[in-house]
């Protein structure tokens, strides 16, 4: 059960002890500064102390301080009345994790994750919510809300860690508190704060002011009502090799899918336009870029020369929505340099074709303002232009763009070249946009 502490009631617990035995007072003032904050009211919860025990004292303290901080919490707690927590301090958990702080950074670092992990306060990722490791003040608020919520379900006897089940239990603990009002008067859920959040942290660490003015635009779209049948050719490719590796392939010496396999692909697909027949998987770039996404989408594994499919892919190879909005939250997303340009093709595209060389004349000189290197040399806005051609590898595999290419006459095109999102396209667009600005966020950049 969640406690609200007084710091005066702290302080007349502190000051007694100090009566007697001055030089524990000193480290129960340090553990009650670190858990209360020195707050007129404070909740101590449980994954609030855990962090304190196993996280923030061996980080933030000399080595030989631990031991008497942790020693004086367990006083201090049970002295408030607080047991259940005064029992982790003393806990084996909190020693051993001492323990391998000791032993090394790593090894400390570790041993606390999995502590905190298999504790049950800690908010699980969901469906609904991947948490960051950034966390704005909607989702601090959020994620305390969850902790909170698992608190009781463990006091409650609902959620008993180490049992069966125990993380679906935790899951669905997770779901209904992010579905629940977020009680600031919005009348919006504490997802829908925390995805709000995200979106204005998104919007507002845009750079340059072009970027930032697409981005702003994007506020207005809501994520497409999407069929089967409206995403059933853009998933095909992807579901052909989850189907073609349903039982498992064995790779050619050179690590590639066999010659017969390649030429289904490229004849199904309509991806060899030249005499003959392909060789190997080298000769079609598009079955190289489709492998590397499912790889990175973990939905296929290789050991050794074998190469099969996952769990997840079996899941999703069925599910035509599920796969397609998959493939499109990390579209050409095999680094975060090529995940921006995606994304700057997506607002591009969103805007209405593009004539010629418009999307490397535009996109470049965003991506060059942005300050990206390779090899310490900086990328140029003619180096970006020419880079957002392998951002379009992945749209057009997908089939995701209507492409035009003029015809030449006397030396002459007889048009424009015109590069343009069809309906599909457009909706993964918007769901690109979508999933990369409601991302959970791993550092201060945008």
């Amino acid at each position: 059960m969640l406690e609200a502490v007084t710091a005066d009631h702290v302080d007349a617990v502190i000051a007694a002890i100090d009566r007697h035995d001055p030089q524990l007072a000193i480290w129960m003032r340090t553990a009650a500064d670190g858990l209360t904050a020195g707050e007129g009211v404070e909740l101590i919860s449980q994954a609030g102390l855990q962090v304190f025990l196993w996280y923030e004292v061996p980080r933030k303290h000399p080595a030989d301080t631990w031991r008497p901080v942790t020693e004086a919490a367990g006083v201090l707690l049970s002295l408030l009345g607080l047991d259940r927590y005064a029992a982790i301090a003393r806990s084996p958990t909190t020693a051993a994790i001492l323990d391998a702080w000791e032993r090394s950074p790593a090894k400390g670092l570790a041993r606390f994750r999995a502590a905190q992990s298999e504790s049950g306060v800690e908010p699980p990722d969901t469906d609904l919510l991947e948490w960051g490791e950034v966390l704005g003040m909607d989702e601090s608020v959020g994620r305390q809300a969850v902790e909170h919520a698992l608190e009781r379900a463990i006091t409650a006897g609902d959620l008993q860690p180490g049992r069966g089940g125990w993380r679906r239990v935790a899951a669905e603990v997770c779901t209904q508190t992010l579905l629940a009002p977020a009680g600031d008067g919005s009348g919006r859920t504490v997802l829908q704060a925390v995805l709000d959040e995200r979106v204005d942290t998104w919007v507002q660490l845009a750079r340059p002011a072009a970027l930032m003015t697409w981005r702003e635009r994007m506020r207005a779209w809501t994520p497409p009502d999407i069929q089967p049948s409206d995403v059933a050719t853009a998933v095909a490719p992807m579901r052909w090799l989850l189907e073609t590796c349903a039982a498992g392939v064995t790779l050619t010496p050179a690590g590639y899918l066999p010659p017969v396999i390649v030429r289904d692909a490229a004849g199904r697909f309509g991806w060899w336009e030249w005499p003959g027949q392909p060789r190997t998987e080298a000769d079609v770039h598009q079955i190289g870029v489709l492998r590397q996404t499912a790889a990175r989408l973990r939905l296929v594994s290789k050991r050794s020369r074998r190469l099969a499919v996952t769990p997840r892919g079996t899941r999703l190879v069925d599910d035509t929505v599920g796969l397609w909005h998959a493939l499109a939250a990390t579209l050409a997303c095999e680094d975060g340099y090529l995940a921006m340009l995606s994304e700057l093709v997506a607002h591009r595209l969103l805007d209405g074709p593009a004539l010629d060389d418009a999307l490397e004349r535009e996109i470049g000189p965003i991506v060059a303002a942005q300050g990206w290197a390779a090899n310490g040399v900086r990328v140029t806005a003619r180096l970006a232009g020419w880079a957002v051609h392998r951002a379009l590898y992945d749209w057009r595999l997908f089939g995701l763009l209507e492409e035009v290419r003029a015809k030449w006459e006397g030396g002459r095109p007889t048009g424009p070249n015109i590069t343009a999102l069809n309906a599909v396209g457009r909706s993964t667009a918007i769901a690109l946009l979508r999933a990369r600005a409601t991302a959970p966020r791993t550092d201060l950049r945008g």
